[in-house]
């Protein structure tokens, strides 16, 4: 997915370049082209790359707000670029990085543990076990698949409470973020653009 999303940033690399030469940077077209590869770069949910969106995005409103006001790019290109700057903010949050990046943006450990919470309360609806407050082991492995917590190798026991689950999935998304760090997280730099 991660080489997938890389070669599309890429590719909408090069089309903004012969966007430019084609019709110059004021041209509505160009900054359709901006806001496309700021939109792929945001979507990344990495740290470089989403700076560089913000860039793209900067280049687009002034452009747009003085020729274009009322264009739907325009408001988008708002939205999207005051969402990147919260992520922006949580990576420079100490311990916020992304457990997926190219799927999920970035989160502090007390927002997975909310998203965790979440998931042990709608696995546990599934189960018709909402008295019991509990849910099996298989049941967790399951959820916690279907969420994206495909390593999860904890020991577990038979029966896991609310408090034990959150706990256990946000400890193996912590493992996970710190696997990233360490093996490969680092930004797609090699960009004589950028």
């Amino acid at each position: 997915m991660a080489v997938k999303a890389q070669i599309e940033i890429e590719l909408l690399r090069v089309e903004f370049k012969i966007q430019i030469k084609k019709s110059g940077n004021k041209n509505i077209n160009t900054a359709g082209a901006h806001y496309n590869l700021g939109r792929a770069l945001w979507l990344s949910n990495k740290p470089l790359e989403t700076t560089l969106a913000v860039k793209e995005f900067d280049a687009v409103i002034p452009f747009m707000t003085q020729r274009e006001p009322n264009h739907q790019i325009l408001s988008e290109t708002i939205i999207i670029r005051d969402m990147a700057l919260k992520a922006i903010t949580n990576f420079d949050t100490l311990g916020t990085l992304s457990a997926w990046p190219y799927w999920k943006p970035p989160t502090a450990r007390w927002e997975d543990k909310l998203d965790m919470t979440q998931l042990f309360r709608e696995l546990l609806a599934m189960t018709d076990h909402e008295k019991e407050l509990t849910i099996s082991a298989n049941t967790m492995l399951q959820g916690l698949h279907q969420h994206g917590l495909h390593n999860f190798c904890s020991p577990l026991p038979q029966l896991i409470d609310q408090t034990t689950f959150t706990e256990m999935a946000c400890d193996e998304i912590e493992k996970m973020k710190k696997n990233l760090r360490t093996t490969g997280y680092e930004p797609y730099t090699n960009h004589p653009n950028y």
